[in-house]
């Protein structure tokens, strides 16, 4: 698409409902490096509308349309800039360089989409405390760049279509959106959750294909897994064919097991849940959850040595952070380790292991070092079966 030197060059658009606990951050830290501010608000009661006219160019307040698609795609078209970068009321770019990355690239470069690299925080006491994957969040502002879905809408589909008329680039930008909206306290959760049911049933009740019937039946598990309603999210991701959903997307796939894993362990059936884990490690993916979630399995089919060695495997690939997608929390491995040592009677090797209740570990060289003294006594005194 042709540069039009006189249009702006970047447009933040953005649909909010009661996002007033984050919204400044996001707007205060993207206002110095945007041209352009669009916020539609679909009915907030919490003030969100005197943040957003503080620093938007464009405001309106709209009623819900009852489709996330509709919303984004309103905001978009009140937009003037030559492109468009999308970012949710509690989401925000912190880093300056990042910003300056981007419209570097936007200046010199004919782009298709620019994907960045979201990480998605969760819950402080959440076995996966952070996720990380990239997204098409910054697009040319054109006709056909128009997203769809009533709930999780997608605009990839548009954007390869864009990029096959017109030509252009979709590159991976290492700038951070840091996203909080997972890491809210419970009830906000459920309050949050719990609208999108009626909408995802809709989906998966009308899904053209298995395709989009298994994606929402993933995005169904994935809520009643966060509402703590494990029977009901152990239903929906049992219903998916793993090798087929892994076609379009291996790593939803493996989430989606994830999920079902930790939904089995729940509802006590650990048998399910080791026969699932050796499914997904016959696939050779090397994230830490699944080797704690096995080493867990593990333990609880009474195979102690087994458990104990892939619960330090977990703790070895969460330290390659550029390599993990989800990253555990490695102060609760930790501590199962040190329940686990206490309970069979290492309780020298359970006083190495030591964390404030108050932060993560995280501390590389302290979990080597407990590592190393671990897996020495595995070797030296643990019988083959407990």
């Amino acid at each position: 698409m042709p540069h039009d030197e006189a249009r702006p060059l970047l447009s933040l658009c953005m649909i909010v409902k009661n996002e007033a606990e984050y919204l400044e951050t996001c707007l205060k830290l993207a206002r110095p490096h945007v041209d352009e501010i669009v916020v539609i608000d679909t009915g907030s009661t919490d003030g969100t509308q005197d943040i957003a006219r503080r620093y938007a160019d464009v405001f309106e307040e709209i009623e819900w349309p009852n489709s996330f698609a509709a919303a984004r795609n309103y905001s978009l078209d009140r937009a003037s800039g030559r492109y468009i970068l999308i970012l949710d009321g509690d989401e925000y770019i912190a880093d300056p360089q990042g910003w300056s990355l981007i419209r570097s690239i936007l200046s010199e470069r004919h782009i298709a989409a620019l994907r960045l690299k979201l990480l998605n925080l969760l819950p402080l006491n959440s076995l996966v405390k952070a996720e990380s994957v990239y997204q098409e969040r910054i697009f040319p502002n054109h006709p056909i760049l128009r997203y769809e879905r009533k709930v999780h809408n997608q605009i990839y589909q548009n954007i390869v279509r864009y990029k096959n008329e017109n030509g252009g680039f979709i590159i991976d930008v290492p700038v951070e959106i840091t996203h909080f909206g997972y890491a809210h306290n419970y009830d906000k959760i459920i309050g949050k959750y719990t609208r999108r049911i009626p909408l995802l049933e809709e989906e998966y009740d009308q899904a053209a294909n298995l395709t989009m019937k298994y994606y929402y039946a993933f995005q169904l598990g994935v809520v009643y897994f966060m509402l703590k309603d494990f029977e009901k999210a152990a239903f929906f991701l049992e219903s998916i064919d793993f090798n087929q959903m892994g076609k379009d997307n291996m790593m939803n796939a493996f989430y989606s097991q994830v999920l079902l894993i930790q939904s089995y362990l729940e509802l006590g059936e650990y048998n399910k849940a080791l026969v699932c884990c050796n499914q997904l490690l016959s696939y050779r993916i090397n994230e830490p959850v699944l080797y704690y979630l096995t080493g867990i399995s593990l333990l609880l089919n009474d195979k102690v040595k087994e458990g104990i060695s892939f619960l330090i495997e977990s703790l070895e690939l969460n330290m390659k952070k550029d390599k993990t997608r989800f990253l555990l929390n490695d102060r609760i491995v930790l501590k199962n380790l040190k329940i686990v040592f206490e309970k069979i009677g290492w309780a020298d090797v359970a006083n190495q292991i030591s964390f404030d209740d108050k932060r993560y570990c995280g501390a590389g060289s302290k979990i080597n070092g407990i590592l190393k003294k671990i897996q020495y006594c595995i070797l030296q005194t643990l019988p083959e079966s407990q």
